[in-house]
């Protein structure tokens, strides 16, 4: 799509581009006779194909048009323009939740929690209110939470999912959506429901308490593959200063069964305020820095993902350590220590860390040797993963380490231990196995692996969206 900067849209003249996504471009403009400034969302072109594209714009645009919450960015007015769809909405000046979690991970912080319930709160109150009108977003993630200059949070894209819910994929085979917070239910192309909402805002409490989202992967099917079969990652071990409340909270919000999960999002804000109460917040917040818990500089609590460091402990400020170092009753004691000399009686001790030292650089040696063997070894051996679950592990472990070769290989065995009632689950590791044969450039291979994940897909209208991505992706190597 060109840019529209310095054109005039039905009342509007366009201003600044906003943002691009998978979905549309949104601008900001201007309205003239009404001074005042809006955001305009122009849907991509190739998502208004069929012929029953208008009627379901004008419908949705409708019914999101006539919410009405503090909460939920207000629509003013909907249109079509030289076949142009596009939707005018607030315009909302402060930025989104997901610029400002990536400016607190940038600066090694985590929002103060206080924040974060507050922020829950606001968004669980949009999700309700819209759920008791009919209406679902089906697209909730930071991004699409708008920040306002008081920092409350105005949910928007409201029915935008709904209206390009078509198919799954764009014609060039790009998932329309996040998988990153999209429910179990939502990334096999099921039925959804208002638990939907809550699993996708249950991904944001997640990300927002332990500074990493719950599922992440190199491709949006293994995302989605996580999503849908792979045990929750407890937050306490991103952070254990959390309260175990906590855990039950997020839990129960990101259930694989949609019948586990909050009946209703302000259910799920209350249980996490229930779980969070003032004295708990406090605690949190001061095991780190006044602007959100240091992240750098402390000790890492997870093997799982060693390059991600959290809190555990916090460093009493700068003002404290200068206060005390003046004090009368530690003065003497530091002029003591400044003034003694390494005597013979310091030297064994000395010697002793010495020692120390070199065994501990020894041992690390050792594991950064065998780190560098596994990631570089051959085939996997059958007896290290003796389950299907195991299996998944192992293959996703390998990928995150970047060893592709290893990834095809447990994902060979764990093909042959998917349970009997996984049929979605061959299908989803057919298309992965492929993707990975492809990027290691063994075409044939990947080719064989694309029209298998094919077949495993036919009778199944729940994946249809799986069939044309593979479709695509298969023409590619033709």
């Amino acid at each position: 799509m060109e840019n529209l900067v310095g054109r005039t849209i039905g009342k509007y003249k366009i201003s600044e581009l906003l943002g691009r996504g998978a979905m549309a471009e949104v601008y900001k403009a201007y309205h003239e006779r009404l001074d005042r400034h809006v955001a305009i969302k122009i849907l991509h072109g190739h998502l208004a194909e069929g012929q029953d594209f208008l009627a379901r714009f004008e419908r949705e645009a409708r019914a999101v048009a006539a919410l009405r919450h503090p909460h939920i960015v207000q629509i003013y007015d909907s249109d079509v323009e030289n076949g142009m769809y596009y939707m005018v909405m607030e315009f909302v000046d402060s930025g989104n939740l997901q610029a400002r979690m990536a400016g607190l991970a940038g600066k090694g912080q985590y929002m103060p929690i206080a924040q974060v319930v507050s922020l829950v709160r606001q968004v669980s109150e949009a999700l309700d209110y819209a759920h008791r009108r009919g209406i679902l977003h089906r697209d909730v993630k930071p991004s699409n939470v708008l920040l306002d200059q008081f920092g409350d949070a105005h949910l928007a894209d409201f029915g935008l999912a709904r209206i390009v819910s078509s198919s799954y994929f764009t014609a060039t085979g790009t998932l329309l959506g996040t998988p990153t917070y999209m429910s179990p239910e939502q990334g096999q192309g099921l039925e959804l429901t208002p638990t939907s909402d809550i699993y996708s805002l249950g991904v944001i409490v997640y990300e927002l308490l332990t500074g990493r989202a719950p599922f992440t992967a190199d491709t949006p099917l293994s995302v989605i593959y996580k999503h849908i079969h792979n045990v929750l990652p407890a937050p306490r071990r991103l952070r254990p200063i959390l309260p175990v409340e906590v855990d039950a909270v997020i839990s129960r919000a990101l259930a694989k069964d949609p019948r586990e999960r909050y009946p209703t999002a302000l259910e799920m804000a209350q249980a996490l305020e229930r779980a969070l109460p003032i004295e708990a917040i406090a605690t949190v917040d001061e095991a780190g820095s006044t602007a959100g818990s240091s992240i750098s500089a402390l000790p890492t609590v997870l093997m799982q993902d060693k390059t991600q460091k959290m809190p555990v402990a916090a460093e009493p400020p700068v003002q404290e350590h200068a206060a005390e170092a003046q004090s009368p009753a530690v003065t003497p004691v530091l002029e003591e220590r400044v003034q003694e000399s390494p005597t013979e009686a310091h030297r064994p001790h000395m010697r002793r860390w010495s020692r120390f030292l070199l065994v501990a650089l020894a041992i690390l040696g050792l594991i950064a040797l065998a780190v560098l063997l596994f990631v570089n070894r051959g085939p996997i051996s059958e007896s290290e993963c003796s389950t299907f679950e195991a299996c998944m592990i192992q293959a996703d472990d390998l990928r995150s380490q970047g060893n592709l070769v290893g990834y095809v290989d447990s994902v060979a065995m764990a093909l042959d231990r998917v349970p009997a009632n996984e049929h979605p689950a061959t299908a989803f590791l057919w298309c992965d196995r492929a993707d990975a044969l492809k990027e290691l450039g063994r075409v044939d291979e990947s080719r064989e692996n694309y029209h298998l994940c094919i077949e495993w897909t036919e009778g199944d209208p729940d994946l249809q969206w799986l069939r044309e991505r593979g479709d695509e992706s298969l023409n590619s190597l033709r």
